[in-house]
Formats: C-alpha cells, sequence, structure tokens
C-alpha cells in the first residue's frame, strides 16, 4: 500500500504537489518531515504538509526518501508559515525553506568532468571560434575529477556556460551527472573515553599513575588531566583539548590506548561553543539587581499574562537607560520556572555579543543564538539545540522568529521599531514583528514590544486598545538622562569653527572626556544613506512638492526624484533659493570621522585610540565582540560608527556622545524620515551617562535645529513627538491611517520590464475610493 502525500515544494508556485510514500500505521505522522523528490529534471527538498486523494488523472511519482524520523515541523510552525506565505503573498514551500537553517535542504546540482583532452593546435583552432569555451577547457584540464557548474561559472566570471557545456557535450567531450549535494550534519570529533575501571577505583589509578611516572611521564600527565576531566565534567575530554592543555602528543594518546587505559570514541560537537577563552561584555548577574517601582509594575503585568496562559500583547515603552533588559530577564525567569520557552529577537546581529553576554551571566548554557553571521554548520547546531529542547532561551535577529521553540511562553521583540525585522529580500518579505504577533496568537503565548521609541504604529495600537501600554519614565539605578546641547554647523562653518566635519565645540568636550579616561561615541549615519543636493551657503533642499520629502540625486541623468509619485525636475547647479552655485551633493562615511580626529590631534601630547564600528570593520568573525570589548576596558578611547553604535550597547563609561550629522537621516525620501531621525538621535544619545555617578553629555550636529524631531530628541519628550507627526500623517494620508504598497519589477529587458508594469497597472482598481494608484 502506498499512501499519498501533499508536498510544499520551495518554488514560486501557489500550488502543493502529490507524490506516493510507502505506507505507515499513522500517515499523519508523516506531516512536517522534510522529503527528497523528484521534481522534472531536478531532485527538489519539500515539506510534507497533508494527506492527498489518489488521483486517477495522473500517475504520481515516488518520494526519493523521508529525510526526517521525526517531524521537523510542528502543528503550529505549519500554522504560521501557511499564514505568512498567504499574507506576504509567496508559496508555502519557500516560506518553509526559509524557516529551516541553510543546510537543511539539499537539492540537486550538475556537475562536470573533461573526457578528452584536447592538445595545444586543437586548443589554440578552439580559441579563434569561441574564447570562451577554450577558457572553460583550460579549467576543466585542470581539475581533477567533477566540478560543479555554479563553481566553474565563478571560476570564469563570465556568466552563464550553458551553451558551452552543451556543444562540448554533443562533441562528446564531457561527462555531466546530476548529483544531491550533501546536507549540513552534525560534526563529530574524536574524544577520550576513560575506562570505568579506572574511573571507579582510586587505587588502581593511583598505581598506574605512579608506575606511568617511572617510565612515561607524558602518559602519566594526559592519563590523571584526563581522568580528572571527566570525573568532573561526566564526560569524554576531546583528544585535541587533553594534548593542548597537557602539552604532550598524540603519541602518548596511542600509547595510553594500546595499555587499554583509554578508549577513542566519536563525540558530537557543538560548533557554537567557543573554546577559546573570550572576555566577557557583561560584568554581573543582572538577576540579583532591585527593580523600582515603574519596572515592578510592568513586569507584574506581564508575569500576570504569562500565568493565564493566553495570548496578550504589551507595548513596553520605555527611556533609553530605563532597565527594560531587567524586566525581559525576570519574565524569562518565571517563563522556564513554569516549563515554557522563550524568544527574545533584537534587530541587529551588532546589539548581539554584548546582550548574549548579559543573558549567559543569568541563564548559562540554556540560551541559543541565532543570526546571518553565523557559519551553515553552527546555525545548524543551534537549530538542534532547541528543537531537541536543550536550549530554552532563544536570542537572534529577525530569522529567529522561526525558532522551533516547544511550549513558547513568552516573545519579546527588543528595539520593535527598528527597520531592519523587516526581510526586504529574498522571499518570505515579510516583518518579524508582526509575526511575532501572530506566532503569540497561535500558540498562546505573551508577546512584549519593547523600545524607547515605538514605532507609530505600535503607539497608535497602543492608543487603540490593541496592545496595552507599559511605561517606564525614569532611568534605572539613578542615572539621569543626558543633557542634549544643538551645534549649528551652518554658524560653525561661517565662524571657521569647524576641522573637517567636527566642530570646535565637540572636539573640546572630547578633549575634556579623554582627560579623566571616560568613553567617547561618534555617530555617522551612512545607512540608507540616498544622495541630494542642499546649498552650502543657505541650507535650502529641494523637496517633492505633492509627498514633502526630498528629491533624489540622479547624478547620471543630471535630476531630481521623488521616489513615491515621480515628480521629476532638472537638478539645476544654482540654488532656487538664494541663486547659490553651485549645490552640493551631501554625504561622508566614518572613515572621513577618523581623519578629522587625527588631524585634530596631530599636534597633541596625547592622540586618542580611535576605533570604527561599521560594515567594513566588523566583517570577519568576532570582529564586533573584539572592537567592543577594547572599548569597554578603556583600550579603545572612541569609538565612531554607524546605526551600529546607536542601540543596545550598554558602558557606565561613556559620557559623551556626538552626532556628526543629524540631517543625513532626516532629509532621507521616505514618510518615516522625521521618525526615523527621532528615534536614532534618541537612541544614540542614551548611549550616554548610564550611569549614577557620570553625567552625560550629548552634542549633535546640524543645519536645520528647527526641525521638530530634533527639538522633540532635545527635550527628551517622545509624546510632543508622536503628537505632532501623528497629526502630520492622517492629514497627508500615510499610516498608521492607511497602508502602502509598492509593487515593484525587475529584470534585464527593460522593454519587457516596462510592458509587464504598463499591464499590471492596467488591471488595479481605477474607479474606488478605497485605493490611490
Amino acid at each position: 500500500m502506498l499512501t499519498i502525500i501533499n508536498i510544499a515544494l520551495p518554488i514560486p508556485a501557489d500550488r502543493l504537489f502529490a507524490y506516493t510514500a510507502v505506507d505507515e500505521p499513522d500517515a499523519s505522522e508523516l506531516i512536517g518531515r522534510r522529503a527528497l523528490v523528484p521534481f522534472g529534471k531536478r531532485v527538489l527538498t519539500g515539506v510534507i504538509v497533508g494527506i492527498g486523494e489518489e488521483s486517477k488523472e495522473f500517475k504520481l511519482k515516488p518520494v526519493l526518501e523521508i529525510l526526517d524520523l521525526k517531524p521537523v515541523f510542528s502543528p503550529a510552525m505549519l500554522e504560521l508559515t501557511k499564514w505568512l506565505s498567504e499574507y506576504y503573498f509567496c508559496s508555502w514551500g519557500e516560506t518553509l525553506k526559509a524557516a529551516l537553517p541553510a543546510g537543511m535542504s539539499p537539492k540537486s546540482i550538475l556537475k562536470v568532468q573533461l573526457m578528452n583532452f584536447p592538445d595545444e593546435s586543437e586548443l589554440n583552432k578552439i580559441e579563434k571560434k569561441s574564447p570562451k569555451r577554450a577558457a572553460l577547457i583550460n579549467i576543466l584540464k585542470e581539475q581533477e575529477g567533477y566540478i560543479t557548474v555554479n563553481h566553474l561559472e565563478s571560476l570564469l566570471k563570465t556568466g552563464s556556460v550553458a551553451y558551452q557545456l552543451d556543444a562540448l557535450d554533443q562533441l562528446g567531450w564531457l561527462k555531466i551527472e546530476r548529483m544531491t549535494d550533501k546536507p549540513v550534519a552534525p560534526k563529530y570529533q574524536k574524544a577520550i573515553n576513560v575506562k570505568t575501571e579506572l574511573l571507579e577505583s582510586q587505587e588502581k589509578l593511583k598505581e598506574i599513575l605512579d608506575e606511568l611516572d617511572k617510565k612515561a611521564v607524558r602518559q602519566s600527565l594526559l592519563l590523571s588531566y584526563a581522568c580528572l576531566k571527566q570525573m568532573n565534567e561526566k564526560k569524554p575530554i576531546l583528544v585535541s583539548e587533553a594534548i593542548s592543555h597537557t602539552k604532550t602528543s598524540h603519541q602518548a594518546v596511542n600509547a595510553l590506548l594500546e595499555k587499554r587505559y583509554i578508549e577513542i570514541i566519536d563525540v558530537e560537537i557543538d560548533r557554537n561553543i567557543d573554546t577559546k577563552l573570550t572576555e566577557s561584555l557583561a560584568t554581573r548577574d543582572e538577576s540579583k539587581l532591585e527593580l523600582n517601582d515603574e519596572q515592578n509594575y510592568a513586569l507584574e503585568q506581564i508575569l500576570s499574562a504569562i500565568d493565564k496562559k493566553e495570548f496578550q500583547n504589551f507595548l513596553l515603552h520605555g527611556v533609553t537607560g530605563s532597565g527594560k533588559t531587567l524586566v525581559y530577564i525576570h519574565a524569562i525567569l518565571h517563563a522556564i520556572s513554569l516549563g515554557k520557552t522563550a524568544l527574545l529577537l533584537v534587530p541587529e546581529i551588532s546589539l548581539t555579543p554584548q546582550l548574549i553576554d548579559r543573558f549567559a551571566k543569568v541563564f548559562h548554557e540554556n540560551i541559543a543564538v541565532l543570526h546571518s553571521r553565523m557559519s551553515e554548520g553552527e546555525r545548524y547546531d543551534a537549530w538542534r539545540s532547541i528543537n531537541t529542547g536543550k536550549a530554552k532561551i532563544v536570542i537572534g535577529a529577525r530569522s529567529a522568529i522561526f525558532a522551533p521553540l516547544k511550549n513558547t511562553g513568552l516573545i519579546i521583540v527588543d528595539e520593535e521599531h527598528e527597520p531592519s525585522y523587516k526581510q526586504e529580500d529574498p522571499v518570505p518579505r515579510y516583518n518579524a514583528r508582526d509575526v511575532a504577533l501572530i506566532r503569540g496568537k497561535i500558540e498562546n503565548a505573551v508577546v512584549v514590544l519593547g523600545s524607547a521609541t515605538p514605532s507609530l504604529e505600535s503607539m497608535y495600537n497602543a492608543h487603540n486598545g490593541k496592545y496595552r501600554l507599559l511605561d517606564i519614565k525614569q532611568r534605572a539605578d539613578g542615572a539621569l538622562l543626558p543633557k542634549i546641547e544643538i551645534v549649528n554647523i551652518f554658524d560653525s562653518k561661517k565662524k571657521k569653527s569647524i576641522v573637517g566635519n567636527l566642530s570646535i565645540e565637540l572636539l573640546q568636550e572630547i578633549e575634556k572626556r579623554l582627560e579623566k579616561n571616560e568613553g567617547i561615541i561618534l555617530f555617522q549615519n551612512r545607512r540608507g544613506f540616498s544622495s541630494y543636493l542642499e546649498c552650502p551657503e543657505c541650507a535650502y533642499i529641494p523637496m517633492c512638492k505633492n509627498c514633502e520629502v526630498t528629491l533624489t540625486y540622479h547624478k547620471a541623468k543630471e535630476q531630481l526624484r521623488c521616489h513615491y509619485c515621480g515628480y521629476t525636475i532638472h537638478a539645476s547647479l544654482a540654488c532656487p533659493s538664494c541663486s547659490h552655485s553651485p549645490m552640493l551633493e551631501v554625504g561622508f562615511g566614518t572613515q572621513r570621522i577618523e581623519d578629522d580626529l587625527n588631524e585634530w590631534f596631530k599636534g597633541h601630547d596625547r592622540k586618542p585610540v580611535v576605533a570604527r564600528l561599521d560594515l567594513d570593520t566588523t566583517s570577519g568573525k568576532d570582529a564586533h565582540r573584539k572592537i567592543l570589548q577594547d572599548f569597554a576596558s578603556g583600550k579603545t578611547d572612541i569609538l565612531v560608527g554607524t546605526q551600529m553604535v546607536a542601540k543596545g550597547l550598554d558602558f557606565e563609561r561613556v559620557t559623551l556622545v556626538g552626532v556628526v550629522n543629524a540631517d543625513l537621516q532626516m532629509f532621507h525620501p521616505d514618510f518615516r524620515a522625521s521618525e526615523r531621525t527621532y528615534q536614532l538621535l534618541t537612541q544614540v544619545a542614551g548611549r550616554a551617562g548610564r550611569s549614577s555617578d557620570k553625567t552625560g553629555e550629548v552634542i549633535i550636529q546640524t543645519k536645520h535645529p528647527d526641525n521638530p524631531a530634533l527639538i522633540a530628541s532635545v527635550s527628551h519628550s517622545y509624546d510632543m513627538f508622536y503628537s505632532d507627526e501623528i497629526q502630520n500623517r492622517k492629514e497627508a494620508l500615510y499610516p498608521p491611517f492607511v497602508r502602502f504598497v509598492l509593487i515593484e519589477f525587475s529584470g534585464k529587458d527593460i522593454n519587457k520590464v516596462n510592458r509587464s508594469s504598463e499591464n499590471f497597472a492596467k488591471l488595479l482598481p481605477s474607479k474606488t475610493p478605497y485605493v490611490i494608484v
């Protein structure tokens, strides 16, 4: 008997595919497992999502292999991914693939091998007719065995090689095979397992060690270390670790093996456990800290909801440094005490090193971490530790929303306002914050959205009763909010009191902090930077007459264009306001700030140690942690960075924050530009003065000191900003009062793209008051 099963495949098709599988006593047990199936000329990994009915019209293909003994997707996760695929317009199979670590979806790949080796004269003839084919043959001649087509194309760097391979295949020069790549799997290493009789008998062990001391000291050292380690940790010790710690060799291991004092076994290792000792970025166990009245009230509301074991959602609005993380820690401790699990989402990889260390001080090995910088093997090991129940707490970026936690009691979305929770590419294009709310609803879990600067949509939902609002208005430990000073760069340039891009006021405050050995953070945002023009004389910036956003500068066509309504004007060299020429393109990066600091301190006795925290300096593994450790310990004086320094960092030594150019985000061509500016300035300002014994100061450099977002930041008033901005949104018909949908067409042929977009536009409803195109 065969069972008909419905499989979701990772292709852009809104349908399921039926296959046959060997009958099982309970066919429903197959649901949620991965299956390797033939699909045309390919082999794909899909997920079994249902039991089908036999079709008389088609002869169904059999499944090649069921990859799992147990389901990898729970019913709740299948429901979540089904909702997500429908809501965000992508296939269920693509969503299920995104929910698994890369490498858990084996697929078929083409491999080629050269069978006919032409001599030099033959190769010269080929090169005259087809240089690309000759280059391909030369690469294949140097290979031993098969090479994948993808690797071949990467070596040639000339795009597709399909035509060349087809031509050589017809000549009979190639052997082409379709194979299935190996999925990621557990990693094993050799370990020393001391014989049980030695561990149980102290006398026998002493007798053996005494004998070895006389003839083979290294063997004695190795055996005694392995015994001690195994007794303490109740598990075998890795051969590499034992040799490293005792400074012995494989020769000593083999000698003990011959004498039958030990045996060598394979043990699975977790690729996420760092064997090197690294200094922690956390200084204390925060669960032992006392909560203030506001923190206690917020925590009590969350704990009460967890106890009810039903879906509830909260918006935790706490000023920077108010101790939201402490509330999270106590809420997670409570959830774990009830036998539940917890998920903590953070917006960026840069937030994780310090946050992980802070949580590790409290929860130890109960934590699993998931983020995009991990290797396939590391992600797979973390996923397995969650799936088996070993890890009760998951900390991760947006993809961690798919973590296979069971019995989830609490989901926290920290810095819920952050745009990085939105996946732009590839599919599924989801917002992890919104998916967290749906997962909480499906699994009857409590969801906490936390932020010092909540998104307007979230605060609007809280005011309308969709979320329960919890406020923490005071900083923890008696610390005060930092004093914020505005420096008008426009005036500074006129007075010539500026060095490069840094005002004399900011540089003088940096010098004062250096004398006290206090930490300094300088922030320059280039993320999401879109070029615009500005007059250096009067600070005029061209804006869209329809949308109230900056016009984006397109240098190639000398145009200023609105990316919302398409309004376009010629990019004039002269300023329309004061006639000054030329208008300047705005923007500089973190490296320029580093150069300006070096210029200022060139003649000084003490030159500060400056480090950059941006995409260029953090590409290496653990680069984030190293930079932050040096800054935390005082080895680095000044940390210059992009958005990476704007949030999540909690260092008591930081007393000065400088915002080099507040205008970059302010005039980004986005209806959320004002909101993003307020959030960024408030978040980066919040890095200063987080200790009650050190006063914090923030200096914001701008050419537009009257901007409402800037005024609200200086006043530390979210309510002021919210009331102004929500009214602007209502009048302009912007979210949360309407929804925006961006429909984008892309392709290699501009004519096809134009035709497709024009044809689609004709399908959109035009005679309805509910849709504006």
